[in-house]
């Protein structure tokens, strides 16, 4: 059993107005009424926390969990493809994880009157032979009162527990398979999302079906059409950090118009990544939930107070 800091097992918790807590030793969420803005799934018998849902603040539905097409798609969710050659992503059907585990060990919650709130997750990772990392996951989430929309900061701390080697399988843009190059924060869209905008830093825009793709940029988002009858726009932004490695990060995008919807900022995608035993590596990303189709000039803003962050 995880130690769940800062509630109550099974305990929900009712704040003034239309939103309120709700948390227990397998979930944090955020409703409105009886519909949850989001939710982070923290089962200690499932490993990898996860968000979803995850909903604008209008209510429209982003995420999408464990389809049938790939059951270890967890809406947004944070995931090493292999450490020392050991799966830490797909995972088998029956028994829900993966070979490689990330084990839930501690989750510490403030859950503010204002409907912010800051979770910190502590995580092993290990395989047969033992640990390998443990990682300090902190996600700051400001309020989801906004209109326009509201953010999820992740900061990753990761202290390797022997010499590692952080890898996945070779992009074919390097000479290796063309679906290779995923790993990190990840996200799979709703399959109610349609016609999907990509926008990156770097000007590049695309609503055609892409496998790979592979070029840097600071910053990428997504806007669909959602709601009844596909008419209302929204979406998500993931903003790289320029503290983080290898920054800016290359994007692995998956998309097949009616099929699939991921894209990942990957770290690993130009290669591996090496770390000894003792050394530390920090991660920071943002997300961006929002309703309507934000400019190029308030995304740019916000990637720039982020850089600064």
């Amino acid at each position: 059993m995880i130690a769940l800091l800062g509630c109550h097992p099974a305990a929900t918790q009712t704040t003034s107005g239309n939103l309120r807590w709700s948390r227990d030793e397998k979930h944090i969420a955020l409703l409105r009424n009886d519909t949850v803005l989001w939710q982070l799934n923290i089962n200690p018998a499932e490993d990898k926390p996860y968000l979803h849902p995850l909903r604008t603040p209008s209510g429209q539905d982003l995420t999408l969990e464990r389809p049938d097409d790939h059951p270890w798609h967890r809406g947004l969710w944070f995931s090493w493809k292999t450490i020392n050659d050991v799966n830490y992503w797909e995972e088998d059907v029956k028994a829900g994880v993966s070979e490689g585990r990330s084990l839930i060990r501690k989750v510490r919650s403030e859950l503010n009157d204002d409907f912010s709130a800051k979770i910190v997750v502590d995580i092993t990772y290990r395989d047969r032979k033992g640990p390998t990392i443990r990682e300090s996951r902190t996600l700051h989430i400001s309020p989801a009162t906004q209109s326009r929309g509201y953010t999820i900061t992740w900061n990753h701390s990761f202290t390797a527990l022997k010499d590692v080697l952080l890898d996945l399988e070779k992009p074919a843009k390097h000479g290796g398979v063309q679906w290779g190059g995923y790993a990190g924060l990840s996200f799979r869209g709703a399959a109610t999302l349609r016609q999907p905008l990509f926008r990156a830093s770097n000007g590049w825009s695309s609503s055609e079906d892409t496998t790979g793709y592979g070029e840097k940029a600071t910053w990428m988002d997504m806007t669909a059409y959602t709601g009844e009858g596909q008419t209302l726009p929204a979406g998500i932004t993931i903003f790289d950090h320029p503290g983080n490695p290898r920054y800016p990060s290359p994007w692995y995008i998956w998309y097949a118009a009616g099929e699939h919807l991921f894209f990942t900022p990957s770290l690993l995608f130009d290669g591996p990544l090496s770390m000894k035993k003792g050394e530390k590596l920090n991660l920071n990303y943002q997300t961006f939930i929002h309703d309507g189709k934000p400019s190029i000039e308030q995304i740019e803003q916000m990637s720039a107070v982020f850089g600064r962050y």
